[in-house]
């Protein structure tokens, strides 16, 4: 079984990746845009709570979909 897991480096490059592709493409009121910004570089760096929290869902969420696409393969049929 493949065993996928995020450092929180990478966690964190994902979550970046995320907001910064939000504030280019959605509208968004520059008073809003600022506000993400700074909760981003505040709140959400590595090694805060709330950024340790995004990490550990991040995990289980990777862990969770792939024990369904592995049970997803086994219940398959061999015919298809």
């Amino acid at each position: 079984m493949v065993k996928v897991e995020l450092d929180i480096e990478e966690a964190w490059a994902v979550f970046s990746q995320v907001v910064n592709h939000m504030l280019e493409e959605v509208d968004i009121d520059k008073a809003d845009r600022a506000a993400i910004r700074r909760w981003k570089s505040s709140e959400m760096r590595p090694g805060r709570e709330e950024m340790d929290a995004l990490h550990e869902k991040m995990n289980d969420d990777i862990e969770r979909l792939w024990e369904v696409r592995r049970k997803s393969e086994i219940r398959k049929p061999d015919w298809r």
